[in-house]
């Protein structure tokens, strides 16, 4: 398999990195603990919070953008036969889901399509289901627009997830419920639901008249150990009430290019959400670089993803030999998919900002659990998409900073 660069530490400071600037707004770190007698040592962050990758993206996508540079008019840009067809095969070939053209919108991104799906198809007070512990901002948008949220948590029994079926049941009984938010796969826990997971959720959504949005901006991302399958693909009968977003952002390392995919199959619902992305957003043409990129990733991209999701499997595995020999008392929950970490940390005994602190003084910036609601306390998330010299180094500072013993 072709090397392209995984392993090499890429530079991204004061290049305008939400990831990496927060170190320089902030100043060094400080080591933690210090040596007995010696003063603490100046250290500099190594963000490990933000689901962001430090690799260069795709070849192909690197050239594709080139040449519309090269080109030197960035007018008002449409979608053509190549954006389509990149994104009908990407989701056949690789997901087993026959997309029609005709299903495909495009915005800014997952999140703000979510927030104005929640617009168009709730009103204020409604209920809204999500299941954490969940990425906040989808637990935000609810709350922020004045939505009502509806827990659906999920079940850990110490290893994996479970969702909790009868709960979700009685909830989307609720006379007020009118949509259900399902990450998949889900972000932070890494599970890669199966197809009957899939069908059983759709089916009570398509039993209790709820829409059926799932956010699926990860699935690209899944291991060899598992399968992802689109909630799209389970069956047509759901989809009179289903959006799947998703996009190559996350996969191909382009948030900053602010291109996502919204994929509607009901011809209603899909009038009904173009309508909002004309009224809220005077939406008029595609953004030109983020559509280029996407076309260029779904069409030449196979083979650097391919080698991508390897090298972070590597990763993976690293951090559980990691943690199995230096802090036995960290509980890895083996990912299915994400390049994103999620670490039981509860056996330390051990608040959330008590954790905190330690880690940041280390020089280590994590995620804490309870940022993805209360079932998250004592956990982190730990991005994992860094070269494995970068990756080894947080681990060194987990380690110092928790209390495990130094190599």
């Amino acid at each position: 398999m072709e090397d392209y660069g995984f392993d090499e530490p890429r530079e991204r400071r004061r290049t305008r990195s939400i990831k990496w600037s927060l170190g320089e707004e902030d100043g060094p770190w400080v080591d933690y603990p210090p040596a007995a007698g010696e003063l603490p040592q100046q250290v500099e962050l190594l963000p490990m919070w933000l689901a962001d990758m430090d690799f260069p993206t795709a070849p192909a996508v690197v050239a594709a953008l080139q040449d519309r540079v090269e080109h030197g008019i960035f007018g008002y840009t449409g979608l053509d036969d190549a954006f389509f067809e990149a994104v009908t095969n990407w989701a056949r070939r690789r997901h087993g889901w026959s997309v029609d053209r005709d299903w495909v919108l495009t915005n800014s991104g997952v999140m703000p399509a979510i927030n104005l799906l929640i617009q168009t198809f709730t009103a204020p007070g409604d209920g809204i289901i999500v299941q954490p512990p969940v990425f906040h901002p989808i637990s935000q948008a609810v709350e922020y627009n004045g939505r009502r949220l509806l827990n659906n948590p999920l079940r850990y029994d110490g290893g994996r997830y479970e969702m909790d079926f009868a709960e979700l049941g009685h909830l989307a009984a609720e006379p007020d419920a009118r949509a259900m938010i399902l990450c998949s796969p889900h972000n932070p826990v890494g599970r890669v639901w199966s197809p009957a997971e899939l069908r059983t959720v759709a089916d009570i959504c398509a039993d209790n008249d709820l829409l059926l949005i799932s956010d699926e901006i990860h699935g690209d991302l899944t291991y060899p150990w598992a399968d992802f399958v689109s909630t799209g693909s389970v069956g047509d009968r759901y989809h009179d009430r289903l959006v799947v977003c998703t996009g190559a952002s996350k996969a191909f390392n382009l948030p900053g290019l602010k291109t996502a995919l919204t994929i509607i199959p009901d011809d209603g619902l899909r009038a009904d959400f173009r309508a909002t992305l004309r009224n809220q957003n005077e939406l008029f043409g595609a953004n030109l670089f983020g559509t280029t990129a996407l076309t260029a990733a779904y069409t030449d991209g196979t083979q650097w993803l391919d080698s991508l999701v390897g090298y972070l499997a590597g990763n993976v595995d690293f951090v559980a030999d990691f943690l199995a020999a230096r802090l036995p008392q960290l509980t890895l929950v083996r990912p299915e998919a994400l390049y994103l970490l999620w670490i039981d940390c509860r056996a330390l005994g051990r608040s959330g900002p008590d954790l905190d602190a330690r880690l940041r003084a280390a020089g280590v910036w994590v995620e804490q659990g309870a940022t993805y609601g209360a079932e998250g306390e004592g956990f982190v998330r730990m991005t994992i998409a860094c070269s494995r010299v970068v990756l080894n180094e947080a681990m060194e500072r987990v380690a110092k900073a928790l209390g495990g013993p130094t190599s």
